[in-house]
């Protein structure tokens, strides 16, 4: 058996279709990974600044972070699911 009868062919637009899904697919997850750090890491810098509490608020804030990246990632992923 040829493998091109075992696979149906995929015309172009179909291609283009799904090439186009998966970029904003993996666009989405980017925002959802860097956003909350990349508020929640100055704010913290600045809130130890402020309160010259170096290094533990933007620890905090690098941590809240992390875990609101994971929540957001979560979510798209039930989203799709």
């Amino acid at each position: 058996m040829r493998s091109s009868e075992s696979q149906p062919e995929r015309s172009p637009a179909t291609a283009r279709d799904n090439a186009l899904s998966l970029i904003v697919s993996m666009a989405d997850t980017t925002w959802r990974m860097f956003v909350s750090p990349a508020i929640l890491v100055p704010a913290g810098l600045w809130a130890d600044l402020r309160w010259h509490t170096r290094p533990w608020l933007t620890i905090l804030g690098a941590v809240l972070g992390l875990v609101g990246s994971v929540l957001l990632v979560r979510a798209q992923l039930k989203e799709v699911a």
